[in-house]
């Protein structure tokens, strides 16, 4: 099942598909005390290697655990499945609107870098984790990250406004936050979902 889940990944993607052992053995911790060795690494090159990795996971029936920096000091960025990181390729800033005080970014940004490029238009992101030199935009976002001063300046979640995410089918979907009437639409079960 292993040697077949590798070459079917490889057919699929453009990115980098890893199998080896020292490359499971590097994946197989983070910044916790805990340590699971992956069956693989794939490392996407772009959404449509990230939206193959998951469907062709899902047919094989692996779990997949997304990484950014492996800063977790509880285990989230490792896992028995197949691990994606994002770190490599899918790291750069798309856009930034000064005016809207927004910024479009891929998952593998690291959040000084984000910093780095919000500073010259006087923003920032402002969760202030300690290890905003390797944690990762996406890392954050699926935890929630805070930092010292999050009293003040908030979580991760206060300053999102919308995700790109790809769903266990391998389609991908655009969440944002929804309004009193949207929000019971989608309760009662009568929202369609936009797919992007």
């Amino acid at each position: 099942m292993v040697a077949a889940l590798e070459a079917d990944l490889r057919k699929a993607l453009a990115g980098e598909v890893r199998f080896d052992r020292a490359t499971r053995a590097l994946y197989a911790t983070d910044a916790s005390v805990y340590q699971i060795e992956p069956l693989g690494v794939v490392l996407p090159r772009s959404r449509d290697d990230v939206e193959a990795t998951v469907t062709v996971a899902a047919r094989y029936g692996v779990p997949i655990t997304p990484r950014g920096g492996g800063t977790s000091q509880a285990g989230q960025s490792i896992g028995a499945g197949l691990v994606l990181d994002t770190s490599k390729y899918l790291n750069r800033v798309l856009a930034i609107d000064p005016d809207a005080r927004t910024a479009r970014v891929e998952p593998g940004l690291v959040l000084d870098d984000l910093n780095a490029a919000l500073k010259p238009h006087g923003l920032r992101f402002a969760p202030d984790v300690s290890s905003s030199s390797r944690a990762t935009v996406g890392g954050m976002m699926a935890n929630n990250s805070s930092g010292a001063r999050s009293v003040v300046y908030g979580k991760t979640g206060d300053h999102v406004r919308a995700q790109q995410v790809v769903l266990a089918d391998g389609h991908s979907a655009e969440l944002t936050p929804l309004d009193g009437g949207a929000l019971a639409a989608a309760s009662a079960g009568d929202a369609i979902l936009a797919r992007a």
